[in-house]
């Protein structure tokens, strides 16, 4: 990230969760907002994220309520996509509690939905596993602390292990199926977009690449292959149920 920044109008630097414990702040940061969105719009964008978070939904969700206030689109700063990225920890998301973490941001977006008619959905831009504890024993991830350390498997990715019998492609396939099963009551796909970290032990990551060395596809790209071609269907078909 870029770190927090003092900003004019704010006691405190920002970005913050607490941004919306402040009033004066929160109108000089939406000001500010409403700037980016104008830029973006005279570009022929046609919608806008929330700031992209890492884990606090009600800081995207209070965004919305203050962005949308005047409001359903882009003209006047509002977004329509809620954007977040996700990480498990140490080839365990059974153990860490890491699928019960996405399944309850996903939840988080689909209550948006519900409650917001214009909140088309979540844009997911970055999924991976981190090579670290988890955070409850380790809040800064430390490379190569957890029980499964990149360093000691040969391709620097997650064994085989009781939660992930074929490594990282049991964990695409589970988060996949996840994303395609998460729904609102009225039926509306969650996750809009979903992007895979294909990076190879990047920012404390395992090597996460789909293709290996000599550019063939691996497990893990054919797992994730899979995994979006169903969901692809699935999108399909909800399609022409409403048709």
């Amino acid at each position: 990230g870029t770190g927090f920044w003092p900003l004019e109008g704010c006691s405190e630097e920002q970005p913050l969760p607490k941004l919306w414990k402040d009033p004066s702040c929160v109108d000089v940061v939406m000001s500010n907002w409403k700037k980016t969105a104008a830029i973006a719009k005279s570009q022929g964008y046609k919608y806008l994220t929330t700031p992209l978070v890492a884990e606090n939904l009600d800081y995207a969700a209070n965004f919305v309520e203050k962005a949308c206030a005047e409001c359903q689109d882009i003209s006047c700063g509002c977004p329509q996509y809620v954007g977040f990225h996700f990480y498990a920890y140490d080839c365990q998301p059974v153990k860490e509690g890491s699928y019960d973490t996405f399944q309850s941001r996903m939840n988080a977006v689909k209550d948006l939905m519900e409650k917001h008619s214009f909140i088309k959905g979540a844009i997911v831009n970055e999924v991976g596993m981190l090579n670290c504890a988890g955070e409850n024993d380790n809040p800064i991830c430390v490379p190569n602390s957890g029980k499964y350390p990149a360093k000691n498997d040969p391709k620097h990715q997650c064994p085989s292990n009781d939660e992930l019998p074929n490594g990282l492609a049991t964990f695409v396939e589970k988060i996949m199926e996840m994303v395609a099963q998460t729904k609102t009551q009225d039926g509306r796909s969650v996750v809009k977009a979903f992007s895979w970290f294909n990076e190879n032990m990047a920012g404390g990551t395992y090597n996460l690449r789909l293709f290996d060395d000599d550019g063939k596809i691996n497990e893990v790209g054919e797992a994730y292959i899979k995994g979006c071609t169903s969901w692809g269907e699935s999108q399909k078909k909800m399609v022409q149920l409403q048709v």
